[in-house]
C-alpha cells in the first residue's frame, strides 16, 4: 500500500513538473500606419496615416510544442479602423493634397509555421522558423471605392532571445515573400495582378513568466511593406488604369496575456 501511494505522488509530481505541451495567446493590438502611392516618377499620390488608437484589433496565437526548442504555431490577426487619407482625384490634374478625407480600414493575416530554437548558453538562444501565411487588406475610401488587396506568402525568420528569470526578450526579423498578389476595386471586373507584394517585418517581444501557466506579454513591430505596380485594366469607358507601386512603414503595439498546458 506504502508503495503503491509512494509510485501514485511521484506520478502525479511529475504531471504536475512537466513542462506545458500548449498554449495560447491572445493580444490587444493597436496599429499606426503610414501608407503611400507613387506614380512612375516617383512623386507621391496620395497617402494614409493613423495612430494606435485608430485602428486596433485583437491576436490569437496557438503553440504546440514538439519538444522543449520546437513548436508548430497558428497566428490570427485582425484589425479594423480610419486612416487619414491625403491625395486627388483621379483625372482632376489637382495634385498631391488637393483632396482629404478618412478611409475605413480591415486587415486580416493568418499564418502556420514551424519554429525552433538553439541554445547558446544558459541566457542566450538562437531562433528560426518558416510559415506559410494569408494577407487581405480592405480600404474603403468612399461607398463607391473599395479595394481589397489579396496574396498568400512564404515566410521566414531568424532571432535572438534572452532570457533571465522569469523575462523574456527576442529580436525577430522575418521576410515575407508575396504569391500571386492581387487587388480587386469597384468598377472593375478583373483583378489587377500586383507585380510583387513583399513584407519585412521586425519584433521586439517581451515576456514574463507568473507562474507555471500563465504569462503576460507584450511587444513592439515594425513593419515595411512594398507593392510594385500592377497590370493595366480598363473600365466601362476603355480607360486603362494601375495599381500604382506603394510603401508601407506600419507600426504595431501588443499587449497580451498566455495561457500554458
Amino acid at each position: 500500500m506504502i508503495k503503491k501511494l509512494f509510485l501514485g505522488s511521484l506520478l502525479l509530481g511529475t504531471v504536475l513538473s512537466a513542462e506545458p505541451k500548449m498554449e495560447y495567446q491572445i493580444s490587444l493590438v493597436g496599429m499606426n500606419m503610414d501608407y503611400r502611392e507613387y506614380d512612375s516618377s516617383g512623386d507621391i499620390l496620395d497617402s494614409e496615416k493613423s495612430n494606435y488608437s485608430d485602428i486596433a484589433g485583437a491576436e490569437i496565437n496557438y503553440r504546440y510544442f514538439l519538444n522543449s526548442n520546437s513548436n508548430i504555431n497558428v497566428n490570427i490577426l485582425a484589425i479594423a479602423g480610419e486612416s487619414n487619407y491625403v491625395g486627388s482625384y483621379i483625372g482632376s490634374g489637382l495634385g498631391y493634397g488637393s483632396v482629404e478625407s478618412t478611409t475605413n480600414n480591415i486587415v486580416k493575416d493568418i499564418s502556420i509555421g514551424y519554429n525552433a530554437k538553439n541554445n547558446i548558453n544558459r541566457n542566450f538562444a538562437f531562433l528560426g522558423g518558416v510559415g506559410f501565411g494569408y494577407r487581405y487588406w480592405q480600404r474603403e475610401l468612399s461607398s463607391t471605392q473599395i479595394e481589397e488587396y489579396t496574396w498568400f506568402s512564404a515566410r521566414i525568420n531568424v532571432g535572438l532571445e534572452f532570457f533571465y528569470k522569469n523575462f523574456t526578450s527576442s529580436l525577430i526579423a522575418e521576410y515575407q515573400y508575396g504569391i500571386n498578389p492581387e487587388m480587386s476595386a469597384t468598377g472593375f471586373d478583373d483583378s489587377f495582378d500586383l507585380s510583387s507584394a513583399n513584407i519585412v517585418k521586425l519584433s521586439l517581444p517581451i515576456r514574463y513568466k507568473i507562474n507555471r501557466n500563465f504569462d503576460i506579454t507584450c511587444a513592439y513591430v515594425f513593419e515595411y511593406q512594398k507593392i510594385e505596380e500592377s497590370n493595366v485594366l480598363y473600365d466601362s469607358t476603355a480607360t486603362g488604369y494601375v495599381e500604382p507601386d506603394s510603401t508601407a512603414y506600419n507600426q504595431y503595439i501588443k499587449v497580451g496575456m498566455v495561457f500554458k498546458y
